[in-house]
């Protein structure tokens, strides 16, 4: 069963002297749900993922999970970043069975890191040093060691932010499948419009200087989705220019708004921000 969010009037700033980051964020978000968070750089996007992952106190109101208010992080509550943070020192079982080990979930280890690597494609590599493995299989250990825990809630940072644009597709579509499978909430945070539309039934823009929430999106389209159907591309339109709205609502253009399809291009590089 996946975690029911709850976001209470967050305001954040990180001095008492200094500009708020956030400012006064409301949001629920069901058990169950994947919910992308996209918008400029600064706008606060990963400073809110750390509050929810109970990293990071807010200055003024609270993150909520399950009712039980965010104070400290939680075993059931994973969140994966750019880099995978594997042990290089370990081999890929190994680096998997951590998250059962540190959490006391030893029962049946061998089985549980088996079955992990079954669902994520690695079982062939259960012996495999870590650091002869591409970018994507490292992403792949690093969501296998996340699941084993059976988490209520995964937290996604950029992960894929590195990979081609081949394995970043393949991961979003795994990622997303065996969320709606187990029942797991997902919270994404993205540059990625396309990546967004692909993982999130829900995605929030969010604007800077201070944080906040502009515009909400809900993506009615069903998993997998295809980024080259009509469908999808009606929504990209969309959410660009809730972007661009969000980031020079005046006309000014913004650093790192997205791009305009580029029709000599695959949707979803010209997508990409």
């Amino acid at each position: 069963m996946g975690a029911a969010i709850q976001i209470n009037g967050i305001s954040h700033q990180f001095s008492p002297k200094a500009e708020r980051v956030l400012e006064e964020l409301m949001l629920d978000i069901p058990a169950g749900q994947s919910v992308a968070l996209i918008g400029e750089s600064g706008c606060g996007k990963s400073t809110l993922l750390h509050m929810l992952a109970g990293l990071l106190l807010p200055s003024e109101g609270c993150v909520r999970i399950n009712t039980r208010q965010v104070t400290r992080p939680h075993a059931e509550w994973n969140m994966m970043f750019q880099r995978p943070g594997l042990y290089p020192w370990l081999n890929v079982r190994q680096n998997v069975a951590l998250g059962l080990q540190f959490t006391g979930q030893t029962a049946n280890l061998k089985a549980r890191v088996a079955e992990m690597l079954e669902l994520v494609g690695l079982s062939d590599k259960a012996s495999a040093a870590v650091q002869d493995l591409s970018g994507g299989q490292q992403q792949r250990v690093a969501l296998a060691r996340s699941l084993a825990v059976e988490p209520e809630l995964i937290l996604l940072d950029e992960p894929f932010s590195a990979l081609d644009a081949f394995t970043r597709r393949n991961l979003q579509l795994e990622v997303s499948q065996i969320a709606q499978d187990k029942g797991i909430t997902l919270v994404l945070v993205t540059h990625d419009i396309d990546e967004a539309l692909t993982m999130g039934e829900r995605v929030v823009v969010m604007g800077r200087n201070p944080g906040t929430f502009r515009h909400e999106m809900n993506v009615e389209l069903p998993f997998p989705r295809n980024p080259m159907s009509r469908e999808f591309a009606a929504l990209r339109e969309s959410l660009m220019a809730r972007f661009r709205e969000s980031v020079h609502p005046a006309g000014t253009p913004a650093e790192d708004a997205p791009r305009e399809p580029d029709q000599t291009l695959p949707p979803k590089e010209a997508a990409h921000v």
